[in-house]
């Protein structure tokens, strides 16, 4: 699979993948995942990915999941950081019957995940099962209707899969969350989970923030207008505006602060070239998006870079 061929279908910048810490605001996350599975031409493409990902991977959130010191323990902490990699929420149910259901959510007004991001999610915690002695789950539940063939998720997942599904989930016995994980380590995780605490965004939920992910949907290539995004949510344009009064903004405020975030965090993060940020965040040209930035910030991108890390948004995290 080539990472340029992957890149220019999702309409991102050559060599983002050489680039550490990127992240990206979920409309484009979710473009990524639709290229990769399309370039890979794998329908099996996330299970692949998640089945490479080791213990030892120096990604403070998988050091932090291998660290604990059970299948439960372990699950607790993707509940509570998932959002420190990528925008979805892990919910964990306890069930009657001995059962506990794991539910991935993405966020509302955002559009369906990518297959391939399904998969790699749910395949990602059952190669964490399985470290416990955990063979197969004792059920798959997927939104979609049909898998693509030829699909090798039975023989993979090894239970059960429900198509058509109110929810993304996987479903365990409770009894198997008191498991020890063989890569349990106390001290890392103790060092490692302030760090999560610090840099785990907030839920997302509600009209606003479908407001908000709309207009980010939209950024890459040009200005959004109100009456685009106002489709996009299902709304008119004098009904977005009304929402955005009560809400003590308006459209161009918006605009602003989700330009301003996603800058300081490609800024932060990445080693993009002004006019390849200009172009992600729907300006005309890099001297307008230095213009913008130095509105936003009293400072150019250039001596923003020059600031601490820790001091960074990241975009589509905040």
């Amino acid at each position: 699979m080539a990472p340029g061929e992957v890149l220019a279908l999702a309409g991102l910048p050559a060599g983002m993948f050489a680039r550490p810490g990127v992240t990206l605001p979920v409309p484009a996350y979710f473009d990524l995942w639709h290229a990769i599975r399309k370039v890979s031409d794998d329908p099996d493409i996330g299970i692949a990915l998640a089945r490479a990902i080791r213990a030892d991977f120096t990604e403070p959130y998988f050091l932090a999941v291998f660290s604990c010191a059970t299948l439960g323990a372990a699950i607790q902490v993707i509940a509570r950081y998932k959002r420190i990699l990528s925008p979805e929420d892990v919910d964990l149910a306890i069930e009657a019957g001995g059962q506990t259901t794991i539910t991935y959510r993405w966020p509302d007004g955002v559009g369906t995940p990518p297959q391939a991001l399904v998969d790699a999610e749910l395949a990602f915690l059952t190669e964490l099962t399985r470290r416990v002695a955990v063979q197969a789950p004792l059920r798959m539940e997927l939104t979609t209707p049909a898998l693509d063939r030829p699909s090798g998720h039975a023989a993979y997942f090894g239970c059960p899969i429900r198509l058509g599904a109110p929810h993304n989930a996987l479903v365990l016995a409770t009894a198997d969350l008191e498991l020890p994980l063989d890569t349990h380590n106390p001290a890392l995780l103790r060092a490692l989970v302030p760090y999560l605490r610090a840099n785990t965004p907030a839920a997302q939920g509600g009209q606003v923030e479908r407001v908000r992910s709309a207009i980010a949907k939209r950024l890459p290539g040009a200005r959004p207008t109100i009456d685009a995004v106002a489709r996009d949510v299902a709304m008119s344009s004098r009904s977005l505006q009304r929402l955005l009064r009560d809400h003590g903004t308006s459209f161009r405020e918006m605009l602003d602060k989700v330009r301003h975030e996603h800058a300081r965090g490609y800024l932060g993060a990445t080693s993009f070239s002004d006019a390849e940020i200009a172009f992600l965040l729907g300006f005309g040209d890099p001297a307008s998006f230095y213009r913008a930035f130095r509105a936003w910030t009293g400072m150019s991108p250039g001596r923003f870079r020059q600031r601490e890390p820790e001091d960074f948004t990241h975009p589509g995290n905040s």
